[in-house]
């Protein structure tokens, strides 16, 4: 029991040196506290808003993936094909242009 009111009054001591630092009456430190404890509570709920959007979005994204590898593909024969015409003429042009040298 006399080791409770020792750690009671230590902590009444520290928690008066604290108000006083700060020049905050108790009042005022419950405000803020509760201020700080709801802002930290609202930007947790948005972080994990945000959090939940972009896992949907990834979600998403992943679904959309073989529609894109697709397209890649897609694109990547095209140019292969493209490539493929135009080889002969750029031969005809490099045959000449070396004759210009």
């Amino acid at each position: 029991m006399k080791t409770a009111f020792k750690i009671l009054g230590a902590t009444a001591v520290v928690a008066g040196a604290y108000l006083y630092s700060r020049k905050e009456t108790p009042s005022e430190f419950v405000e803020r506290a509760k201020t700080t404890f709801n802002d930290k509570k609202e930007k947790a709920t948005d972080w994990k808003t945000a959090y939940q959007d972009f896992k949907t979005s990834m979600d998403q994204f992943k679904s959309e993936m073989p529609l894109l590898e697709k397209t890649l593909s897609d694109i990547q024969r095209n140019v292969d094909d493209a490539m493929f015409q135009i080889q002969p003429r750029l031969d005809e042009i490099k045959k000449y242009s070396d004759k210009l040298k």
